[in-house]
């Protein structure tokens, strides 16, 4: 069987980065399938003409019902591939310092860099296991070289 190649865009929201680590937000899955009840980013595939960034902010909008403001940062992260199931899967991973994020679509889950995102084990689908472990480290590493404020308005 020949697997489906995706190519996604997700929106990674944060708040609150200090010395021990930082918020995201999340919203959990309410669509049938293997992926039910786990709490994800908002985000989705990237439609014809559409770039990443714009696919991030429809996305986000459609979920979530707010539109990022055009003077909030939305930063390329990172690119992850993975395969799930029968999809094989490009991600486009944004950040973003926007945090007004309304509590009844979804959640702030605090991430700490010690122990990474290990106690939303189950919780999460596994991809993002490697996106928020990722993002840990390099928000320490920014933190701790005193650079967090160059990127983060905080």
């Amino acid at each position: 069987m020949t697997k489906k190649n995706l190519i996604v865009s997700i929106a990674l929201f944060l708040k609150e980065i200090n010395a021990d680590g930082f918020k995201v937000w999340v919203q959990e899955r309410l669509e049938v399938g293997p992926l039910f009840g786990l709490l994800e980013f908002p985000g989705g595939k990237i439609e014809d003409g559409e770039t990443p960034e714009t696919a991030a902010r429809r996305e986000v909008l459609e979920e979530v019902g707010i539109v990022i403001p055009a003077d909030s940062p939305v930063i390329l992260f990172k690119y992850q591939d993975y395969s799930h199931e029968t999809k094989n899967i490009c991600l486009f991973v944004f950040l973003s310092n926007y945090d007004q994020l309304p509590s009844v679509k979804g959640q702030w889950l605090e991430i700490t860099y010690h122990l990474k995102s290990t106690p939303y084990q189950g919780k999460i689908p596994p991809i993002n296991h490697v996106i928020l472990d990722d993002l840990a480290v390099y928000l320490q590493s920014q933190y701790n070289s005193g650079m967090i404020g160059s990127i983060w308005q905080m």
